[in-house]
């Protein structure tokens, strides 16, 4: 259940923190805690309307951040600090349905509370009739790891139901894929991605808590209101024609009449010998009436340009994006869901790294990305690792921020996929000056290292680093840091509790920030290109990258 917050606390009132405003006038403050709660606060103000693309607050937000760059002096990127993605906005009108049949009885899903469904194919009608359902275990295909759902089956035309996570995280076992580890198989997008590359016609993912990594709450939040995605060619038909969620229980319930249980189906889906069946007598039917209409979305970027090797780049990126306005909000008449957390905190970060390096001169360039579309997908990220304005195998290292908690001092950062680039032992050596060290993600297996921009980079061989801050409070511990992150994840993430207050503690944010930054001025000023360990799955893509240079 969501713990309701009234509007005039703060999502992280528990931690007991009274520190005041820094107050901010239209100079910055010579502060960086300063510096930071002033952007924080206002890119997270009711203002800015939860910074929604396509929205009014949207634009505030992207003039907001440019103007930020301008006022630093920063280079913009041929010749603008806007940087096109084209989008299209898919909204999902009340007279749309979907009902599961068996045998001729018909059981139309409640949205929002059994059901979240969407199509991103940009049409503004779409329908399925009587689609078998065709239950594929996980929904994977998987040569490395000898592992394919689909194999022996055909579901063109069909809706497949799929289970959430990977088979190694249900078992735990470390040689079933990565075991409590999830995977980028375990990952929703992956997942109508394949059942698209099948021919299905419906994916429905079964929602889990625990697996999911997120109550049901997230999902309502996150997939219903507009839906928004790159412009595609085709509009789309290359997917699937429903896409969905399904809450564990209802699917318990429909499940009954076919003579199975969502249990029996996760124990069968385990097994070496799982072949994808259909569940006879079940079948799905849906109308799906859209609103669509076509926006420009934009990444914004700056850039403070070297001395000696303009062509080489340090890269800071967070996305700008969070939901915008709620339907069906639970916070008294409040409905916007501000993402202070997420990401006005990482977005602060990235501006502070702006504003010292302006300040200075380094050898290599520095560039600053705010993303776009990063709630949709990881959309703005993809589209510029698709179309760069710079040639990516002449970035030296990435470093991520999102949704860093207000937390106070930490003895550790974390490393979100530790194990991963060298940039690790940058950090190893630059935190031990201090006594700390590095923690690795303590939540492998919600999948965070999937979940966030710098994967886009990542795939074409760019290093990032996604070190967030830390669990291991200066004061009280991990076991009081673990409690700050539950505390966030069930109750304001993604959800309208997600506000910025005075009482926040940002010494934790002032801490990481200024550990990355002696990093990054370090690689900014001397010859080392720093590269993904041995053995990694993109060390290959970044070796082959740069063998011409």
């Amino acid at each position: 259940m969501t713990m309701k917050i009234n509007k005039t606390h703060s999502l992280m009132l528990f931690l007991g923190i009274s520190i005041l405003l820094t107050s901010c006038s239209d100079s910055l403050s010579d502060t960086t805690d300063g510096r930071l709660r002033y952007w924080i606060s206002t890119l997270s103000s009711d203002k800015f309307e939860g910074r929604a693309p396509g929205t009014e607050g949207g634009q505030l937000t992207k003039n907001f951040i440019s103007k930020t760059f301008q006022d630093l002096n920063l280079d913009p990127v041929n010749g603008s600090y806007f940087l096109d993605v084209p989008t299209s906005e898919i909204t999902l009108k009340d007279s749309s349905y979907l009902t599961l049949s068996f045998r001729g009885n018909d059981r139309k899903m409640i949205t929002g509370d059994e059901v979240v469904f969407w199509t991103k194919q940009a049409r503004e009608y779409r329908k399925i009739r009587d689609s078998e359902v065709v239950f594929v275990g996980y929904g994977i295909v998987a040569p490395e790891y000898n592992w394919n759902d689909y194999e022996g089956i055909d579901v063109k035309g069909k809706t497949v139901v799929i289970l959430v996570n990977d088979p190694g995280f249900a078992t735990g076992k470390l040689r079933l894929f990565n075991g409590r580890s999830m995977t980028y198989y375990g990952r929703w997008t992956y997942k109508f991605e394949e059942a698209a590359r099948q021919g299905a016609a419906a994916a429905i993912i079964v929602h889990e808590e625990e697996p999911a990594a997120y109550p049901w709450s997230v999902v309502e939040n996150s997939w219903q209101g507009p839906q928004l995605d790159l412009q595609r060619d085709d509009l789309g038909a290359d997917r699937v024609i429903l896409e969905g969620w399904i809450r564990d229980s209802t699917l318990n319930d429909v499940l009954n009449f076919t003579g199975f249980n969502y249990d029996s189906l996760k124990e069968i889906a385990l097994e070496k010998t799982f072949s994808a069946f259909q569940l006879r007598g079940l079948t799905l039917s849906s109308e799906i009436h859209n609103k669509v209409r076509y926006l420009q979305s934009h990444n914004i970027a700056a850039v403070k340009k070297g001395s000696t090797n303009p062509d080489e780049y340090i890269l800071f990126m967070a996305h700008w994006d969070h939901l915008g306005f709620m339907d069906g909000a639970q916070m008294g008449d409040d409905n916007i869901a501000n993402g202070a957390v997420d990401n006005a905190t990482g977005v602060a970060a990235v501006l502070e790294f702006a504003k010292r390096f302006s300040e200075i001169n380094t050898e290599r360039s520095v560039m600053f990305l705010a993303l776009t579309l990063e709630e949709s997908g990881l959309l703005g990220s993809e589209y510029f690792a698709k179309y760069p304005p710079i040639d990516l195998s002449n970035i030296v290292a990435g470093f991520n921020y999102d949704a860093i908690l207000p937390t106070g001092l930490t003895k550790d950062m974390v490393v979100v996929g530790y194990g991963a680039s060298e940039l690790e032992d940058l950090l190893e050596e630059e935190l031990s000056k201090s006594g700390r060290y590095i923690n690795p993600d303590p939540n492998p297996d919600k999948g965070y290292f999937y979940r966030s921009d710098h994967i886009s980079f990542a795939k074409r061989g760019v290093p990032v680093l996604y070190a967030d801050g830390g669990f291991d409070l200066v004061d009280g511990g991990k076991e009081a840091g673990f409690i700050i992150e539950e505390q966030y994840r069930l109750d304001a993430y993604h959800g309208v509790a997600d506000e910025y207050d005075e009482s926040w503690n940002l010494d934790g944010l002032n801490q990481s920030i200024d550990a990355i930054f002696n990093i990054s001025n370090e690689l900014a000023n001397n010859s080392q290109w720093p590269n993904w360990y041995e053995g990694n799955e993109f060390r290959s893509v970044r070796d082959i990258s740069r063998s011409g240079k």
